[in-house]
C-alpha cells in the first residue's frame, strides 16, 4: 500500500519541476529580449534613434544604388514606379531588407519592366565588412539570385558596395556580376551615386547605372540587352520614418543581335519608402 501511494505521488512532483522549468525558461527568455530592446543597460553601446533621413544618407532609397552601410535601421522598404522612354514601358521595383544578426541582413523584392516584362523575385543576402568609423570606409557584400536577370535568364550575382561620408556629402559605388544560369551568359554592372544633405531631412544628388553583357556569341537571348545606362538627380523628402524620392534623368539601351540603333530616352521614376 505504501509503494503504491509512492507511485501515485511521483507524477504530480515531475509536473511541479517541469512546471518551474518552463517558468525558468520563460523567465530567462523575458530577460533576454529586454536586454536586447534595451541595450543602454550596462555597458552596451544605446543604438542610434531609427529615421528615414539617416537612411536616405546611406543610399537605400536610391533607385539604382545599394547602401554599403545598413547599421542606420534595423529594415527598410521602398516601392518605387515610373516610365522608361527608352524601353518604351513602365519600370516598377519592390525592396525589403532587414537585419538578421550582427553585420548580416536578408533582402529580397520583385522588379517589372515593360512594355512585355514579367515579375522578377530577387532575394540576396549582405554582409556589412568594413564601417567608417573603424576602417575609414563603408563596405557591404551582396550575393544572390534573380528570376530574370541583366540577361534575361535565370542568375546569379554578386555586388560590392563601397561607400564614405564627408560631412553633409555620402559617395557611392557599386560594382556587381552576374552570371546566368542559362545559355552560358554574365554581365557586369556599375552604379555611382553622390548625396548632399541640403536640409536635415532633404537629399539632393545624382545616380547612375551602366551595365553590359560580357557573353559574345550568336546564340543569344530573345530581346537582350547589349548594354544599357541610366543616370540623372534625385532628390529625397523624409518626414520621421516615411520617405518620399523623385528622379530622373537619360535611359540609353542597345539590344543584342538587333539593327535598331542605340534608343535613348527619358526615364522618371517615384519612390515612397519607411525605415524602422
Amino acid at each position: 500500500m505504501t509503494s503504491a501511494r509512492l507511485r501515485l505521488a511521483a507524477p504530480p512532483s515531475k509536473l511541479l519541476l517541469v512546471r518551474r522549468a518552463a517558468q525558468t525558461a520563460a523567465l530567462l527568455l523575458g530577460v533576454t529580449r529586454a536586454a536586447a530592446a534595451d541595450p543602454s543597460d550596462g555597458d552596451a553601446p544605446e543604438r542610434p534613434t531609427v529615421s528615414a533621413a539617416a537612411t536616405a544618407e546611406s543610399g537605400a532609397f536610391l533607385p539604382m544604388g545599394v547602401p554599403a552601410r545598413n547599421d542606420a535601421q534595423r529594415a527598410y522598404l521602398y516601392l518605387q514606379g515610373g516610365y522608361d522612354a527608352a524601353r518604351g514601358g513602365a519600370v516598377f521595383d519592390t525592396t525589403v531588407q532587414a537585419n538578421i544578426v550582427g553585420p548580416l541582413s536578408l533582402r529580397g523584392g520583385a522588379a517589372y519592366v515593360g512594355p512585355d516584362g514579367t515579375l522578377r523575385p530577387s532575394v540576396a543576402l549582405t554582409v556589412q565588412a568594413l564601417r567608417q568609423s573603424q576602417h575609414g570606409i563603408d563596405l557591404s557584400v551582396y550575393g544572390g539570385y534573380q528570376a530574370q536577370g541583366f540577361n534575361t535568364v535565370p542568375a546569379a550575382n554578386l555586388v560590392v558596395a563601397v561607400g564614405r561620408t564627408f560631412g553633409r556629402l555620402t559617395l557611392l559605388s557599386n560594382l556587381g556580376y552576374g552570371y546566368g544560369l542559362e545559355e552560358g551568359e554574365h554581365y557586369g554592372e556599375l552604379r555611382v551615386a553622390g548625396l548632399v544633405r541640403a536640409l536635415p531631412n532633404l537629399h539632393v544628388g545624382l545616380d547612375a547605372r551602366g551595365r553590359l553583357d560580357l557573353e559574345r556569341d550568336a546564340d543569344e537571348p530573345e530581346n537582350e540587352p547589349d548594354f544599357d545606362v541610366v543616370a540623372g538627380p534625385v532628390v529625397t523628402w523624409t518626414v520621421g520614418h516615411l520617405a518620399v524620392s523623385a528622379s530622373g534623368g537619360a535611359s540609353v539601351i542597345k539590344y543584342r543581335l538587333s539593327d535598331a540603333p542605340v534608343t535613348v530616352g527619358a526615364i522618371g521614376q517615384l519612390l515612397v519608402g519607411s525605415s524602422f
